[in-house]
């Protein structure tokens, strides 16, 4: 489930592959609009192609050929119906674009949820698809179609391509050596400061309050920010700000920028001109630190491959962490993943570890039975996890293909447990975090919440210039047969913290010293559950009370004495 990456899709079901497979062997799975009654035990649906009663079966038993068999069973009722991944690759860019369009209008799953204006989106972006045809021009016609993809705010509605023919460094290839970044307050402040750069040598300095960008009110300058190159795209409102903020001070390089700025209020604010250089987008490397890291996530050939490595080259990271907690890291959700998991699982369980901070930060998605199944190690009951649906060619409606369960695991943990997630936490990488958040296990700790995208997605159309378009057809619905996760009409979705780490100087200035705030804040909270309850002491009585009490003694005696 996650867009774009370097996986292929077995229904709906994202599989570890070269993404120069996901052009071939694609089943394009869909749904029909009938909603189940709400199921009160596993395996009440009656259109489902496959119900997974325990999603840590397929996992445990260790088969994943039969793994994929189950999915592809998932489909029966609407398997007659499917249709080839269509080939758009030879069309001029406009006629691609109308067919795109129109694939998209037909069979995304979110039209309605998001209340998507297919028909402006037309207007507004099939003339510059034009323009850039008319003149040859790769990097526009890729401009174009991000522009467009990126007005639906789903982070599974993107393209996959090879090459940006120069797009991206066009656009946002220089920086003007600081960063910003929006505190809870309202406030924005300067986040860092590149040493040696002109803004470094006029006395910009971290922690300096930003009133105006070109004249404008600083909010107004980060809300009209484009953010088109973002490398995850969010779907969320506050994902989307987060990037508009990131990408406030990057522009093509020579471009020139005035900036109002006070360093306390007791000093005038001053106005400085600055030019944008080729830094390498460093600004947007030392912001990346909501993943716990700074991480080149925009200077990068391929965002799909190359931003992975720079977090962890595992599949699972699992350490010991001050105090005995044990931190386990999860960056997605394929087959491969359950061992490394477990084994941790089982050490963590073995060695009594009291906390367990689980790290979803940088997960992609994938699988959302492993997903389910990983929830089941930390659940004391069933719980529903999710109805899916696809979009059905032959009925040109939607039909819910399959039911999956959490099922605890037998030997789960149930000490405490703090989850980390950001904007990057996305598709079924939300999966986990969602059943935690509705069943009161755990407790997510983090900046931000999760990415808002956790339809079912794959590959829709083989574009012009070697692009391959992802969007999802299919949506995970709850018990009640709701829409759950993917961000609404109102930018609201993803998977909320329980617990808010502020965004303020402090905590900002920390990060971009090199603290994993976030990981500070789980640990806190962790500490804070395992203190020994306080229980009240009996206090001693004063001296009135003693007379209070002798006297009501003495009472009772004489009472007493006149009744014998």
């Amino acid at each position: 489930m996650i867009a774009p990456s370097d996986t292929a899709i077995i229904s709906g079901r994202m599989i570890k592959r070269s993404w120069l497979v996901i052009l071939t062997g694609i089943l394009l799975l869909v749904m029909v609009c009938v909603v189940p009654a709400p199921a009160a035990d596993p395996g009440t649906c009656q259109t489902c192609g496959m119900i997974w009663k325990d999603t840590c079966v397929p996992f445990e038993r260790n088969n994943e050929t039969a793994y994929e068999q189950e999915m592809l069973s998932a489909y029966g009722l609407i398997a007659a119906n499917l249709t080839p991944v269509p080939d758009l690759s030879n069309k001029s860019w406009s006629e691609a674009f109308l067919e795109m369009h129109t694939l998209l209008r037909e069979r995304y799953a979110f039209s309605s949820w998001k209340s998507v204006d297919w028909d402006g989106l037309y207007t507004t972006w099939s003339p510059e698809i034009a323009d850039a045809e008319r003149t040859g021009d790769k990097a526009a016609y890729y401009r174009a179609l991000r522009g467009y993809l990126f007005s639906i705010p789903d982070g599974h509605v993107n393209i996959m391509a090879a090459d940006d023919f120069g797009a991206k460094y066009a656009d946002i290839g220089g920086g003007y050596g600081f960063a910003v970044s929006r505190l809870d307050s309202g406030k924005v402040i300067v986040s860092y400061v590149a040493n040696g750069s002109t803004a470094d040598t006029a006395g910009i300095r971290p922690g300096d309050e930003v009133l105006a960008w070109n004249g404008n009110n600083i909010m107004d300058a980060i809300n009209a920010t484009s953010y088109i190159w973002s490398p995850k795209k969010p779907s969320t409102e506050e994902g989307i700000l987060l990037q508009k903020q990131r990408f406030l001070t990057r522009a093509p390089v020579g471009t020139p920028v005035s900036i109002t700025v006070s360093n306390n209020a007791m000093i005038p604010s001053r106005t400085l001109e600055f030019t944008a250089y080729d830094d390498g987008y460093e600004s947007l490397t030392k912001t990346t630190t909501f993943l716990g890291k700074q991480v080149n996530d925009v200077g990068v050939a391929h965002s799909w491959t190359d931003i992975k490595p720079q977090i962890s080259n595992d599949t699972v990271t699992s350490r010991t962490l001050p105090g005995g907690y044990t931190y386990i890291a999860i960056y997605e959700e394929s087959y491969e993943v359950y061992q490394p998991f477990k084994d941790a699982m089982l050490a963590a369980i073995a060695h009594k570890t009291p906390g367990i901070v689980l790290d979803l930060r940088f997960n992609g998605g994938g699988d959302d039975n492993i997903a389910s199944c990983f929830a089941g190690w930390f659940v004391d009951t069933p719980v529903f996890y999710e109805y899916t649906t696809r979009y059905d060619p032959g009925s040109r409606r939607f039909t819910i293909v399959s039911e999956a369960w959490t099922q605890p695991r037998p030997n789960a943990y149930h000490g405490p447990v703090a989850v980390l997630v950001s904007p990057y936490t996305l598709s079924s990488g939300e999966g986990v975090p969602m059943v935690f958040a509705n069943t009161g296990t755990g407790t997510i700790i983090s900046w931000y919440g999760t990415n808002g995208a956790f339809g079912m997605i794959s590959p829709q159309a083989l574009m012009p210039l070697g692009q391959v378009l992802f969007f999802p057809d299919g949506a995970s619905l709850d018990m009640n047969g709701v829409i759950q996760v993917d961000s609404d009409m109102d930018l609201a979705g993803g998977v909320a913290p329980r617990i808010r780490v502020p965004v303020n100087e402090d905590t900002v200035l920390r990060s971009m010293a090199g603290e994993d705030v976030q990981l500070t804040y789980a640990l806190d909270w962790l500490a804070r559950q395992n203190e020994p309850p306080v229980t009240p002491t009996q206090q001693a009585p004063s001296g009135a009370e003693i007379v209070v009490i002798a006297l009501g003694i003495s009472g009772l005696v004489a009472g007493s004495r006149r009744w014998r």
